[in-house]
C-alpha cells in the first residue's frame, strides 16, 4: 500500500473508531435527509418480519465505523425501535477494524448459516477502495453476498464509504462506487448512499468532523454524525417497506 493510501485509512480509522462520549453529544437536530432517499427495490422481508410482538432479526457487517458500539449501526437500531415501539429489533454485528469485503463476506456468511435474519446491512469498498484493491474483485464479492442473502430470505441493504475530504482527495472511489451501485440493481438489494448523505452534511450544514478546532468540538461531531447517519438509514430502511 503506497504511503498515502496509507494515511488515507489510517485517517478513516481514527474517525471510526474515535470515542464519542454521551456526554459529549450536542442537543443539535440531524440535519435533513436528501430528497428522495427510499431504496429502490422494496425490502419485503423487513416488511414482513414488522408484527407487532415480532423480533426482526438485523444482521450488520463490515469495517470499524459498522460494527463500533456506539456506531451508526447501533443508533440504527435506537431509530427503528423508537419508530416501532410495539416490535423488538435484535442487532448482530459482525466485522472490524480494516476488514475489506472478502473479509467480511465471509463474517456474512457464517452469520446467514447460524441465524435467520430479516435484513443484512453490509458497508463495504472503503478499505478496498484504499488498498487499492480490484473493483472488479469487489463487484464479483458483491454479487456472491447478494446471492447468498438471498437465498436465506433476507434483505440487503449496501452501505458505501464515509465521506472525508482526505480520502476524495486521495483515493478514486468511483469503480467502488460503480461496483455497489450495479449490485443494488439487483432484486432485494438496496444501496444507502452514506458518502453522499455525509458530504451534503458537511458542505450545507456545517456537520463535519474534519473541520473540528479542538478534540471536544471532533468527539461532538462524531458522536452527532454516527446518530444522523443512523437515523437516516433506519428511515431509509422503514421507506423500503412501504411504511
Amino acid at each position: 500500500m503506497s504511503p498515502v493510501r496509507a494515511l488515507a485509512l489510517a485517517a478513516l480509522l481514527l474517525l471510526a473508531a474515535a470515542p464519542a462520549r454521551a456526554a459529549d453529544t450536542p442537543a443539535a437536530a440531524c440535519p435533513p435527509d436528501p430528497p428522495g432517499l427510499v431504496p429502490d427495490e422494496p425490502l419485503s422481508a423487513v416488511a414482513a418480519a414488522l408484527r407487532p410482538g415480532a423480533t426482526v432479526e438485523v444482521l450488520a457487517v463490515g469495517s470499524a465505523s459498522t460494527v463500533a458500539a456506539d456506531g451508526y449501526t447501533t443508533a440504527m437500531l435506537a431509530a427503528l425501535q423508537a419508530a416501532r415501539p410495539g416490535v423488538t429489533f435484535h442487532l448482530t454485528q459482525r466485522g472490524g477494524r480494516g476488514q475489506d469485503a472478502a473479509a467480511t463476506l465471509r463474517l456474512l456468511a457464517a452469520a446467514l448459516s447460524a441465524r435467520r435474519y430479516a435484513l443484512v446491512v453490509w458497508q463495504a469498498g472503503t478499505v478496498d477502495a484504499v488498498r487499492g484493491l480490484q473493483p472488479d474483485d469487489l463487484a464479483a464479492t458483491l454479487d456472491a453476498g447478494a446471492d447468498l442473502t438471498r437465498r436465506h430470505g433476507a434483505d440487503l441493504v449496501l452501505v458505501d464509504p464515509q465521506f472525508s475530504r482526505f480520502l476524495r482527495a486521495n483515493v478514486d472511489l468511483e469503480p467502488y462506487e460503480t461496483a455497489l451501485q450495479m449490485a443494488a440493481a439487483e432484486p432485494q438489494v438496496a444501496l444507502f448512499p452514506r458518502y453522499e448523505i455525509m458530504r451534503g452534511w458537511a458542505e450545507d450544514d456545517g456537520l463535519d468532523p474534519e473541520r473540528a478546532d479542538n478534540a471536544a468540538s471532533h468527539r461532538a461531531a462524531v458522536a452527532l454524525l454516527r446518530r444522523c447517519v443512523g437515523a437516516a438509514l433506519a428511515r431509509f430502511v422503514l421507506a423500503g417497506t412501504g411504511e
